[in-house]
């Protein structure tokens, strides 16, 4: 804030837009792309200069030894006396074949002989020899290498030409396999903004392959459905609570103000309160078993142990009621205490819903089949599909909250299974109960 002539000026901030460029630069693609270019130049150029310096020496060490060989031939070739050394034509037939090499044959100093041509006294350009003779003369030798430094500079060219032409198909491949590879992480980029604004996606496709990528998406698929879960769960908590809570809660309240007008006495309010009481605890424990998820690792679940166990906890005259069969020794792979409580529920509804004789059935194939049936008058065929929606009562009259069924389903779900209801043809119901068997591995 400045002061101006009396007069107060706010100062506003002025935010300057980031250059498009520093975006692109900054973008995935391009930081790949430029990064690939990077390998590729400094690559290529590694190569390049090991080829360069292997072929130069190549090059060199057969320079070297086309010059020991031809400075071979010319020293058999001379005739050397103690006056002079002259060269025999007859010893070296092919002079021709010396190429671009010369040499000179000097004792002390003085020259006496050349051959080849003017012998060169500069260095560049020149690889030079020499070797001892007899009385005392010296073989000078030189064999020019330009022809070396052509093909060496052609070399050179050759690597300069092939650098862009590299440089380019690898940045093609790259933009190939850059839309390849990103495929799943786009369709993860996707699901999570669908996730983020509570739409759930079907599950992303898992790319082939045990790699990082596949097992990115596995993942999140697995959390997607977690927090599918948690929503479905605390959706259904606050939905159900705000509206089964409102009765025994209104109840109450009736009751309490009935004392504080004196409209009613303590004796005649109690019976109502405490029955008001029991049933918003039997809500809340109905409601967080309905919400809640296991919180340990599933574990093998004998099905005769646990219907045993559930049969124990009857009165005597429902055990008398009660006949169990087939193959108990099955096993599943759950949490007991959840398949104790969903089998329980399924037996107390049977023997709630009918006086007579309970038979639990227990089957397997490709899963384990538990069949609960019941004599009832069973229900009508078009109420089947609702059967395990919480607070459904297709017997109003018959005590009860509406979510031991919705219980089950959910806790049929956690375990992976399906549960379905269906009428008997003899008459009552019959519930399947259907999880996934315990694979044992036998040797």
């Amino acid at each position: 804030m400045r002061v101006l002539q009396g007069k107060t000026v706010q100062a506003i901030p002025i935010t300057l837009p980031k250059p498009k460029g520093w975006v692109l630069l900054g973008g995935f693609r391009s930081r790949l792309l430029l990064s690939l270019s990077a390998v590729v130049v400094l690559t290529a150029l590694l190569v390049g200069g090991l080829g360069f310096v292997r072929f130069q020496d190549t090059l060199s060490r057969e320079a070297r030894q086309d010059l020991e060989s031809i400075t071979s031939a010319v020293a058999q070739a001379l005739v050397i006396t103690p006056e002079q050394a002259r060269l025999d034509p007859n010893r070296l037939p092919k002079l021709a074949e010396l190429g671009s090499s010369r040499f000179r044959v000097m004792r002390e100093e003085q020259v006496f002989l050349e051959i080849g041509g003017r012998f060169p006294t500069e260095a560049a350009g020149w690889l030079k020899n020499q070797r001892v003779l007899e009385e005392g003369f010296v073989l000078h030798a030189a064999l020019e290498t330009r022809s070396q430094n052509e093909a060496l500079q052609a070399f050179w060219r050759t690597e300069l030409l092939a650098l862009p032409v590299s440089l380019l198909l690898a940045l093609i491949v790259a933009y190939l396999l850059f839309g390849y590879l990103m495929r799943p992480v786009r369709h993860l980029t996707e699901a999570a903004h669908a996730i983020a604004q509570q739409r759930f996606p079907k599950p992303v496709p898992v790319p082939p392959g045990q790699d990082e990528l596949s097992d990115l998406a596995e993942s999140f698929n697995r959390m997607t459905l977690a927090v599918e879960g948690f929503l479905d769960r605390e959706r259904n908590f606050s939905r159900y609570t705000s509206h089964e809570l409102r009765t025994p809660l209104a109840t109450l309240r009736v009751q309490v103000e009935a004392l504080e007008q004196n409209l009613l006495t303590p004796e005649e309010s109690l019976p109502a309160i405490k029955g008001s009481l029991e049933r918003l605890e039997r809500l809340l424990a109905g409601l967080l078993a309905l919400t809640r998820s296991p919180q340990r690792d599933p574990e093998p679940v004998e099905i005769g142990l646990t219907l045993r166990s559930i049969v124990q906890n009857l009165t005597p005259e429902e055990r008398m009621r009660i006949t169990l069969g087939g193959d108990l020794e099955a096993q599943v792979l759950g949490y007991e205490e959840l398949l104790q409580q969903a089998l329980a529920n399924l037996v107390g509804n049977a023997l709630k819903f009918s006086q007579e004789t309970v038979r639990v059935e227990v089957g397997q194939d490709a899963m384990i089949h538990i069949h609960i049936q019941d004599q009832g008058s069973g229900v009508p065929e078009e109420a089947l599909q609702r059967l395990g929606d919480p607070f459904l009562r297709m017997q109003p009259r018959v005590e009860g909250i509406g979510l031991g069924l919705a219980l089950v389903r959910h806790i049929t779900a956690l375990l992976g299974g399906r549960l379905e209801f269906r009428n008997r043809s003899g008459g009552g119901l019959e519930a399947i109960l259907s999880l996934p068997r315990l694979e044992v591995n036998r040797v």
